[in-house]
C-alpha cells in the first residue's frame, strides 16, 4: 500500500494547491497561538473551502476547548490532538463531533511510545512524534519496530527530502511533515512540496 502523506501547517492557497496537484492525502491546519503556522477560524475557512473531498482536512488542536472547536468543526474531517488529552477527552470529542481522531504520541523512549495502547479503542490514527512538537526534532524511529501497533499510524519529527527514504523502510501508514518543507519558519516551499510528494508517491528523486 502506498505511503500516505500529511503536510501540516498550511497557511496559503498556493502551496495548498501545489500539494493537491501532487497527490497529498492529508492537509493539516494549526490552531495553536505559539506556532508561526497558527490560523484563526476565519482564515481556515477561506483556506479549506475549495479543497477536494478526497483530501482529508485536519485541524491540529492542543488541549482545546469545546467553545473553540465549535468555530472550526464544520471545516474539517479530522481532529489531530497534539496536547495532553486523556482517554476520556478523546472519547468525549469523538462522540460529540463525530470526527476522525489522530492522537499524537510524544516519543522519548520505548515506554513513552507505548502510551498509544491506552487509546487504541478510540483513536483512528496515531501520530508518533518527538516531544518538541514543531521544533523539528527527531526521535529514534526504530523504537516503533518493537511495538504491536494495530491501528494506522504516521511518523513525524524532522522529516525532509533527504531522510524520507529511511523512514519509509519502517513501512508506516504515512508520514507527517511540516518544517521540512519550509524555506523559512512557517513558510512552505512549493518546490520542496513537489520534490517530497514526487519521491514518496512516484519514487522519483
Amino acid at each position: 500500500m502506498q505511503t500516505k502523506v500529511k503536510i501540516c501547517g498550511m497557511t496559503d492557497a498556493a502551496t495548498i494547491q501545489t500539494a493537491i496537484d501532487h497527490k497529498v492525502d492529508y492537509l493539516g491546519f494549526v490552531f495553536y497561538p505559539k506556532s508561526p503556522r497558527n490560523l484563526t477560524p476565519k482564515q481556515a475557512t477561506l483556506l479549506t473551502k475549495n479543497i477536494p473531498s478526497h483530501i482529508n482536512k485536519v485541524a491540529v488542536i492542543v488541549n482545546e476547548t469545546d467553545q473553540f472547536i465549535e468555530y472550526i468543526k464544520n471545516d474539517f474531517d479530522t481532529f489531530k490532538l497534539h496536547g495532553d488529552e486523556d482517554l476520556n477527552r478523546v472519547k468525549e470529542l469523538k462522540k460529540k463531533y463525530n470526527k476522525k481522531i489522530i492522537k499524537a504520541i510524544k516519543v522519548t523512549d520505548e515506554n513513552s511510545a507505548k502510551k498509544f495502547q491506552q487509546f487504541e479503542d478510540e483513536v483512528d490514527i496515531f501520530l508518533f512524534d518527538s516531544p518538541a512538537m514543531e521544533k523539528s526534532a527527531k526521535f529514534n524511529w526504530q523504537i516503533l519496530q518493537n511495538l504491536k501497533i494495530t491501528k494506522p499510524y504516521l511518523i513525524a519529527g524532522s522529516i525532509n527530502i533527504n531522510n524520507v527514504d529511511e523512514i519509509l523502510k519502517f513501512n508506516p501508514t504515512g508520514i507527517d511533515i511540516s518544517s521540512g518543507l519550509e524555506d523559512s519558519r512557517g513558510v512552505k516551499s512549493e518546490k520542496k512540496i513537489i520534490e517530497l510528494l514526487n519521491k514518496v508517491k512516484n519514487g522519483k528523486n
